[in-house]
């Protein structure tokens, strides 16, 4: 820990963030990344898909953790009968995340 109380970055550690900050930051871009590719599975384009990757972001603050991003994306993608399974819109997740991170270490 720092001298604010966050946790500082150490490469040996499992820590993955600087800060929180940065960790929200990474979090909502991964959140928006995973709804405009969820989106556009759904046929989505311009505004609509827009709206969509937004409303992915705000599932994220229903309940701690995933899972209200990962259900909200599997149940849209099931109503319009596209069958992920919760393991595929994970690993898709994940996958988003390590791109966030990416994108959001370049910026920071």
């Amino acid at each position: 820990m720092n001298v604010t109380g966050t946790k500082t970055f150490n490469q040996s550690s499992e820590s993955w963030c600087l800060d929180n900050d940065t960790r929200d930051s990474v979090i909502a871009r991964r959140n928006v990344l995973a709804g405009l590719w969820a989106g556009r599975l759904l046929g989505l384009s311009n505004a609509d898909l827009s709206s969509y990757a937004t409303e992915v972001h705000q599932a994220d603050f229903e309940v701690d953790g995933d899972g209200d991003v990962v259900g909200k994306i599997t149940r849209d993608l099931s109503v319009h009968g596209l069958p992920y399974s919760e393991r595929q819109v994970r690993d898709k997740l994940r996958a988003h995340h390590r791109e966030a991170f990416r994108q959001v270490a370049v910026t920071d």
